[in-house]
């Protein structure tokens, strides 16, 4: 199946006329619901009023692809709106787009749902196809876009369909003060390290978090006891605890993923090897980041 071929012209909208990203996705599921898409309106419209946003997909300055799994409908639905001013995005009204990609799929569809809003989302991320799509004045003229028929979806679910891109990342240097104080805020539970290429060197977790920034915290050994942290260790770059640098508590063994592997893999790495957490790198360069816990809420209906 082609990417295209989960478009149609009479769900294309342009001139889309919204000011956000709500009201863009209200009016793309006005268009479904006239076009005959929707088995259920008053249920669909329910869906975007009382859990919005349920997810969203900003792709850079291009697009966003707001997307819901409902039995409102039979099946996957996409909708299209090419707005001839900027969208401002509610949870962030200084990020706008002029491009709104609604997509819509029953819970039996999550395989293909899934594989569609990675797709269009990694598509849109080229520059070229965004503005080509940009300079769309009708539906015939979306649908001729050669990057359409260009993308094929795969035949079952890889890590590039699941994982969360532009994974947050931190540098060698960085003190785990810092890094504690940016895990809380973003709330994670581990971050990849990155050198200034972008090429991972290593992870930090909770685990060396707590290790060294609380003196008196017990370790337990492999024999049952418990044993404190040698002077050595808390003295290692700094007397204080938080101005340790990152490379000196990361992880320097990682377990990483390609973006081409199945999510089976995945599923028999976390089950063999005890992980659930993995940067997703390209030739060494940390481009995502998967959790079992990821996987777990992105296939299951919550």
């Amino acid at each position: 199946m082609k990417l295209r071929d989960v478009l149609k012209p009479e769900h294309i909208v342009v001139p889309l006329r919204a000011t956000t990203v709500k009201e863009a996705t209200e009016r793309l599921a006005e268009r479904l619901v006239a076009a005959g898409a929707v088995a259920d309106p008053q249920r669909l419209n329910a869906v975007i009023r009382h859990t919005w946003p349920e997810d969203m997909v900003s792709v850079g300055e291009h697009a966003f692809l707001p997307h819901f799994r409902t039995e409102a409908v039979r099946t996957l639905a996409t909708a299209v709106g090419i707005s001839p001013t900027p969208i401002h995005w509610e949870k962030d009204p200084n990020r706008t787009a002029r491009i709104v990609i609604f997509i819509v799929a029953p819970l039996r569809e999550a395989a293909l749902y899934l594989q569609v809003v990675g797709a269009l989302a990694r598509t849109l991320s080229d520059s070229d196809t965004a503005q080509a799509l940009l300079r769309a004045s009708s539906p015939a003229q979306v649908m001729a876009l050669a990057a359409l028929e260009a993308v094929e979806l795969p035949t079952q679910l890889m890590v590039r369909d699941v994982m969360t891109p532009q994974a947050f990342t931190v540098g060698p240097d960085q003190t785990l003060g810092e890094v504690a104080r940016l895990m809380v805020e973003h709330d994670i539970r581990a971050t990849p390290v990155v050198d200034a290429s972008g090429s991972l060197i290593g992870m930090i977790t909770h685990r060396e978090l707590l290790k060294y920034l609380i003196p008196d915290f017990l370790q337990r050994t492999k024999s049952g006891e418990f044993r404190a942290l040698t002077r050595s260790q808390l003295q290692r770059g700094s007397a204080d605890p938080r101005l340790i640098p990152v490379k000196d508590a990361m992880a320097r063994s990682v377990l990483c993923l390609s973006e081409e592997q199945t999510l089976a893999d995945v599923a028999n790495l976390i089950n063999s090897k005890d992980v659930d957490r993995f940067p997703v790198v390209r030739e060494g360069v940390v481009v995502g980041f998967l959790t079992r816990a990821d996987l777990i809420r992105r296939l299951i209906a919550i």
